[in-house]
């Protein structure tokens, strides 16, 4: 079977008889081109699975933990359509996750005993905070998982933590309020308020993945046991497990409940105080309000502080313990369990005494209450990796867990966070811009010596570190890539010796004018990143069925991009025209009248682009933006300067008008109803000039 990568046009050929895995949706493959990505491709594709795809593609998560060929969310990288009459998007690319285990295997006694024998509680909380750093990005990207349970995160011996099944989670179309949901979960990790319902036929929130969130931390740090699991203490059936969760009888709670914690259980209070309250928080106040429980953020930081009161026993290297205790909890429960120790030193793996079964006692037999649970968990992994069991060698130490930057991490920016971040940036940008504009401008026409000269070592220094990133990261067959490397390096270079020799000469000879274009830029800058930020451009809109509302906006988009063009060239076609037909002016006057007439014509342009595109692409008529996942470089740049130039028009638009209605002077010789549509056209014309500009140096860095 051969498809097509629908961003990066590649070609793949999918061998059908090597299927990976496989489920009720569809099936994985293997990619010969590149053995670290898979293809998944559904038995029966229709077109909301593809509209939802290029949805999660246009928006990606951040990735919380920055480990090279580790892949914290299993996220579609791109798409893949059938080849030949109508394009159909069969499946999409994903990371290829390798070297893992199912979340289960380890937070269960057995099976990591006889699996990961090494796998320690320090590891199992650094696990719970993997997971939790992983579903905080993508509730920070206002994405829901839904379905939570142990089958779809595998763990690595590290640590790690990789979320899969990502094309069931439940998204929402930011452009159309369109919620594909998530049709399926699993009773023992559903909050109480969603038991018992149609998945199907529902919204789901973030407060509701914070359950089963919870669920997993509680089972990865309390040997496996689920909370909500216990000895009825009641003469009737006992209730199976949804049936408690639903009433909130959370046995190692405060209240009053008809059950009592589980023999082999490990007790509340070996956990830190502070994830204590946070599981009473969740389970006990967040059974009646659902907006109580603990985000993912929260238990991240509480993660973080019970492990760093982690401490070691003076017995058993392998058993950590919170620092509030006055003794070893590991040491007691290996007693507990008749020598299976749950945590064995190395020299008992290297024995294979962790293998071996229970010591028996000889006593007098004495008849036991019987212990009535209903608990039976799904212990089966769907993922159809191969579970090794039977006889096991001795396995090698996990890699060492000493540095914090290896696994430990990255909290993804805040939404006000990441205003700040990029407020702060385009500020810096704008200023920059600005004064290397008016440093060149006044070498030319004060006979700024300096300046040019500045200009020329810049250039001279940029391309030679440019050739060294060509030589040093790039492979020899590359050579227009290295030459590309050693002009941007140029291009670069004499930019910031530019706008360090216009700042430098405004101050030495207390030039107003330079400081206030400097001014200008940084207030120009600010409200550009702002912007960006707050509305934080895709990277794609749905193709395929591109009309009605998404075709408008998307049009719309194209056609201030366009007429933003069109309006540049052809006013500035026209003021060169009437200075070489005879109407000769100034050097001074013809540049004044060039970039006034090009601002205005880039306003109506703009405007009138987004009009009249919005209504074509209502109708169908509106092509794709040019991208790639995670675009920069020349791409990139094409796609900034598209957005910037519909940010910025908008904005200036709005800015513009504002102004010449609020400020007299701004619309100074125009009536009171003309005011503001002067204003509107100037203020959008100037910022679609500006917006193509930023938006290209943004979008050519990277910045999404």
């Amino acid at each position: 079977m051969q498809l097509q990568r629908q961003f990066s046009g590649q070609l793949i050929t999918i061998d059908t008889n090597t299927a990976i895995a496989s489920g009720g949706e569809g099936r994985i493959y293997p990619i010969a081109q590149d053995p670290s990505l898979v293809a998944k491709i559904y038995h029966r594709p229709t077109d909301e699975d593809g509209d939802k795809l290029t949805v999660m593609f246009s928006m990606p998560p951040d990735a919380p933990i920055a480990e090279p060929g580790h892949a914290s969310i299993a996220w579609p990288l791109d798409l893949l359509h059938t080849i030949g009459g109508r394009e159909k998007i069969v499946g999409f690319v994903m990371p290829r996750v390798t070297k893992v285990l199912p979340i289960h295997t380890f937070y269960t006694p057995k099976t990591r005993r006889e699996q990961k024998p090494l796998f320690n509680y320090l590891y199992l909380h650094r696990t719970a905070r993997n997971l939790a750093a992983a579903v905080n990005a993508l509730h920070m990207r206002g994405y829901v998982i839904g379905d939570v349970n142990e089958s779809n995160i595998l763990v690595t011996d590290t640590a790690l933590v990789t979320l899969v099944d990502t094309d069931s989670f439940q998204v929402r179309d930011p452009y159309t309020g369109y919620v594909y949901r998530c049709p399926v979960g699993k009773p023992e990790f559903t909050p109480p308020e969603l038991q018992g319902q149609t998945f199907r036929e529902l919204d789901r929130a973030p407060e509701h993945d914070l359950f089963g969130l919870a669920v997993l931390i509680f089972q990865l740090l309390m040997e496996g046991t689920h909370p909500f699991s216990g000895v009825y203490l009641g003469s009737d059936e006992p209730p199976p497990l949804e049936a408690r969760i639903r009433s909130g009888h959370f046995p190692s709670g405060t209240k009053p409940i008809p059950y009592r914690p589980m023999p082999a259980a490990p007790p509340l209070e070996m956990l830190h105080p502070r994830l204590r309250q946070m599981f009473l928080r969740c389970f006990e106040d967040g059974h009646g309000n659902p907006a109580a429980r603990p985000d993912a953020k929260t238990w991240v930081n509480a993660i973080r502080e019970a492990e760093d009161a982690l401490i070691i026993c003076s017995k058993n290297s392998q058993h950590k313990y919170g620092n509030h205790l006055s003794r070893c909890p590991w040491c007691d429960r290996a007693k507990l369990l008749k020598g299976r120790d749950p945590f064995p030193s190395p020299q008992a793996v290297r024995g294979g005494l962790h293998l071996q079964p229970m010591k028996k006692q000889r006593k007098k037999p004495q008849p036991q209450p019987p212990v009535r649970d209903s608990v039976a968990r799904r212990q089966q992994s769907v993922t159809g990796l191969p579970r090794q069991l039977g006889q096991y060698q001795p396995p090698l130490l996990p890699l060492p867990m000493s540095s914090r930057t290896r696994v430990a991490p990255a909290i993804p920016l805040t939404k006000v966070e990441r205003i700040v971040q990029d407020t702060a940036w385009g500020s810096v940008w704008g200023g920059l811009c600005l004064a290397a504009v008016a440093g060149v401008f006044w070498a030319l026409t004060e006979g700024g010596g300096a300046i040019l000269g500045a200009i020329f070592v810049g250039s001279i220094w940029g391309s030679f570190f440019g050739m060294i990133w060509g030589i040093f990261t790039l492979s020899p067959n590359q050579v227009l890539r290295k030459w590309g490397g050693v002009l941007v390096g140029a291009v670069w270079g004499a930019f910031f010796l530019a706008a360090l020799g216009g700042g430098v000469f405004g101050a030495i000879n207390h030039n107003p004018a330079i400081g206030q274009a400097i001014l200008s830029g940084v207030g120009v800058g600010t409200v550009w990143g702002l912007v960006w930020a707050v509305f934080q451009p895709p990277l794609a809109l749905p193709i395929g069925r591109v009309w009605g509302r998404r075709g408008a906006f998307l049009g719309a988009v194209w056609g201030a991009f366009l007429g933003t063009l069109a309006g540049v060239c052809l006013g500035a076609g026209l003021v060169l025209w009437q200075q070489y037909s005879g109407e000769a002016r100034s050097a001074e006057q013809f540049a004044g009248l060039l970039l006034g007439v090009a601002i205005v014509a880039a306003g109506v342009g703009s405007l009138g682009g987004m009009v009249s595109g919005a209504f074509l692409g209502f109708c169908g008529f509106a092509p794709k933006l040019p991208i790639s996942f995670q675009p920069s470089g020349v791409r990139g740049g094409a796609l900034g300067a598209i957005w910037g130039s519909f940010l910025g028009a908008i904005v200036g638009a709005i800015l513009g008008a504002g102004l010449s209605a609020i400020v007299p002077a701004v619309g100074a010789g125009l009536s009171v109803e003309l005011a503001p549509v002067a204003g509107a056209i100037v203020g959008s014309g100037l910022g679609a000039i500006w917006g193509v500009v930023s938006g290209t140096v943004w979008g050519a860095l990277g910045k999404w």
